[in-house]
């Protein structure tokens, strides 16, 4: 069943603070003649509970297949498309074939 995306209101943008930060942008691939929306991710400076550190962690969101783009915008002004999540799982893995040589270390996830 598809879903609204709220697009984000800046790409790029980081947060965070001094020590750590977090970017989020956005893009889309083609796959089987559809348009799949993508949201990168980046976290600098992590540090996880048991007191081990990592300077950087990447991975990207496949939000799932654009079904209207940027078809209305939300209260906030930001732009709201519509998107069809991935469920087939072998779609799944046809897509994250297509992704892991640009995120070979990163996780892939999808919603």
């Amino acid at each position: 069943m598809a879903r609204d995306y709220v697009h984000l209101a800046r790409q790029g943008e980081e947060f965070g603070w001094e020590i750590r930060s977090y970017s989020a942008s956005e893009s889309t691939i083609e796959h089987k003649g559809k348009k799949v929306l993508l949201v990168e991710v980046e976290a600098g400076g992590c540090s996880f509970c048991d007191g081990s550190y990592a300077h950087n962690l990447t991975g990207v969101n496949v939000e799932g297949y654009v079904t209207e783009w940027q078809y209305r915008r939300d209260e906030q002004g930001r732009a709201v498309s519509l998107v069809e999540p991935i469920l087939n799982s072998k779609e799944q893995e046809e897509i994250a074939e297509i992704l892991k040589p640009r995120y070979a270390r990163s996780q892939i996830n999808f919603f």
